[in-house]
């Protein structure tokens, strides 16, 4: 019984501490600094010009300031149908 929860338990070490070194590094690398814009990365361009049916009037009027002319989504786009 010793030897297999030994493994169990050591395998659980091992693998908690690779993921404190992975965060570790990442701390290091300062992918943690500035978290916002980290989170844009994954938007197109595209992707933030365009109009949301949702959106409150000055939701819209902040985003035609900070990134131009909104588009109109193409059929299907928004849960819409195709």
């Amino acid at each position: 019984m010793l030897p297999s929860s030994l493994a169990v338990v050591l395998t659980g070490l091992g693998l908690g501490v690779g993921a404190l070194a992975v965060f570790a590094w990442s701390w290091r690398r300062g992918l943690f600094d500035d978290i916002p814009a980290q989170a844009d990365l994954v938007f197109d361009e595209r992707d933030r010009r365009l109009e949301r049916p949702w959106e409150t009037a000055e939701q819209k009027a902040e985003r035609r300031r900070r990134y131009g002319e909104l588009i109109a989504p193409e059929p299907g786009e928004w849960g819409g149908a195709a």
